[in-house]
Protein backbone atom coordinates (compact mmCIF):
# COMPACT_ATOMS: atom_id res chain seq x y z
CA UNK A 1 0.00 0.00 0.00
CA UNK A 2 1.46 3.30 -0.90
CA UNK A 3 0.25 6.65 -0.39
CA UNK A 4 1.44 10.25 -2.47
CA UNK A 5 1.30 13.52 -0.89
CA UNK A 6 2.25 17.26 -2.21
CA UNK A 7 4.95 17.97 -0.07
CA UNK A 8 8.23 20.43 -0.67
CA UNK A 9 6.93 20.70 -4.29
CA UNK A 10 7.24 17.32 -5.25
CA UNK A 11 5.13 14.08 -4.01
CA UNK A 12 6.07 12.44 -1.10
CA UNK A 13 5.27 8.73 -0.75
CA UNK A 14 4.04 6.92 2.61
CA UNK A 15 3.42 3.25 3.02
CA UNK A 16 1.61 1.33 5.46
CA UNK A 17 4.74 1.01 7.79
CA UNK A 18 5.21 3.65 10.24
CA UNK A 19 8.19 5.68 9.15
CA UNK A 20 7.60 8.87 10.87
CA UNK A 21 7.70 10.97 7.70
CA UNK A 22 6.08 14.25 7.75
CA UNK A 23 2.22 13.92 6.96
CA UNK A 24 -0.61 16.66 6.88
CA UNK A 25 -3.76 17.20 8.61
CA UNK A 26 -6.62 18.95 7.06
CA UNK A 27 -7.85 21.52 9.50
CA UNK A 28 -10.18 24.52 9.11
CA UNK A 29 -7.12 26.81 9.44
CA UNK A 30 -5.18 25.05 6.97
CA UNK A 31 -2.56 21.89 7.03
CA UNK A 32 -1.14 21.18 10.07
CA UNK A 33 2.35 18.63 10.29
CA UNK A 34 2.24 15.48 12.03
CA UNK A 35 4.06 12.34 11.79
CA UNK A 36 3.21 9.45 9.80
CA UNK A 37 3.03 6.07 12.14
CA UNK A 38 1.55 3.46 9.43
CA UNK A 39 -1.88 2.08 8.92
CA UNK A 40 -4.58 0.36 11.27
CA UNK A 41 -7.78 -1.02 10.21
CA UNK A 42 -10.79 0.46 11.73
CA UNK A 43 -12.04 -1.94 13.98
CA UNK A 44 -8.81 -1.75 15.72
CA UNK A 45 -8.80 2.23 16.29
CA UNK A 46 -12.13 2.26 17.91
CA UNK A 47 -10.41 0.44 20.23
CA UNK A 48 -8.20 2.93 21.04
CA UNK A 49 -10.43 6.03 23.19
CA UNK A 50 -7.50 8.62 23.01
CA UNK A 51 -7.49 8.42 18.84
CA UNK A 52 -9.27 11.83 17.70
CA UNK A 53 -10.09 11.33 14.22
CA UNK A 54 -9.38 13.72 11.42
CA UNK A 55 -8.21 14.19 7.44
CA UNK A 56 -5.12 13.69 5.74
CA UNK A 57 -3.44 15.58 2.83
CA UNK A 58 -3.26 12.00 0.67
CA UNK A 59 -3.80 13.08 -2.92
CA UNK A 60 -4.12 9.36 -4.02
CA UNK A 61 -3.13 6.25 -3.14
CA UNK A 62 -2.34 2.67 -4.81
CA UNK A 63 -2.20 -1.10 -3.42
CA UNK A 64 0.90 -2.59 -5.33
CA UNK A 65 3.61 -0.73 -7.23
CA UNK A 66 2.00 -1.90 -10.57
CA UNK A 67 -1.23 -0.55 -9.60
CA UNK A 68 -1.89 3.17 -10.84
CA UNK A 69 -2.64 5.32 -8.23
CA UNK A 70 -6.47 6.04 -7.40
CA UNK A 71 -6.93 10.02 -7.20
CA UNK A 72 -8.65 11.55 -4.60
CA UNK A 73 -11.28 14.32 -5.96
CA UNK A 74 -12.49 17.41 -4.58
CA UNK A 75 -13.79 17.31 -1.07
CA UNK A 76 -12.65 13.51 -0.69
CA UNK A 77 -10.04 13.07 1.96
CA UNK A 78 -8.73 10.22 3.50
CA UNK A 79 -9.45 9.39 7.63
CA UNK A 80 -6.65 9.52 9.98
CA UNK A 81 -6.55 9.15 13.80
CA UNK A 82 -4.58 11.28 15.63
CA UNK A 83 -2.93 9.48 18.85
CA UNK A 84 -1.80 11.49 21.24
CA UNK A 85 1.75 13.49 20.46
CA UNK A 86 3.20 10.45 18.79
CA UNK A 87 1.77 11.30 15.24
CA UNK A 88 -0.84 10.04 12.67
CA UNK A 89 -2.17 6.93 11.24
CA UNK A 90 -3.62 6.01 7.88
CA UNK A 91 -7.25 4.30 8.78
CA UNK A 92 -8.22 1.46 6.42
CA UNK A 93 -11.34 -0.47 5.40
CA UNK A 94 -10.05 -3.54 4.86
CA UNK A 95 -7.94 -3.05 1.92
CA UNK A 96 -8.87 0.17 0.89
CA UNK A 97 -8.35 3.32 2.92
CA UNK A 98 -11.53 4.81 4.57
CA UNK A 99 -12.52 7.56 2.93
CA UNK A 100 -14.65 11.15 4.18
CA UNK A 101 -16.14 12.93 1.35
CA UNK A 102 -16.48 17.07 2.68
CA UNK A 103 -18.32 20.01 0.83
CA UNK A 104 -16.00 22.87 1.81
CA UNK A 105 -16.20 26.33 -0.24
CA UNK A 106 -13.06 25.64 -1.16
CA UNK A 107 -11.06 22.33 -1.11
CA UNK A 108 -8.09 22.28 1.37
CA UNK A 109 -5.67 21.01 -1.20
CA UNK A 110 -6.48 23.02 -3.96
CA UNK A 111 -7.80 20.73 -6.07
CA UNK A 112 -9.78 21.94 -8.83
CA UNK A 113 -13.89 21.11 -8.43
CA UNK A 114 -14.65 21.62 -12.52
CA UNK A 115 -14.02 18.94 -14.41
CA UNK A 116 -11.44 16.46 -13.30
CA UNK A 117 -9.31 13.78 -15.36
CA UNK A 118 -6.43 11.08 -13.53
Amino acid sequence: MEFRRWHNMVYSTLDERATFAPVGIVTRQGIEQSHWLGTVDRRLIRLLPEAKGVLLDIESWRCMILDRYNRLGPGVYMVGALIADLGVVGVMDGTNPLLKIVEPEADRLNRNRGGFSS
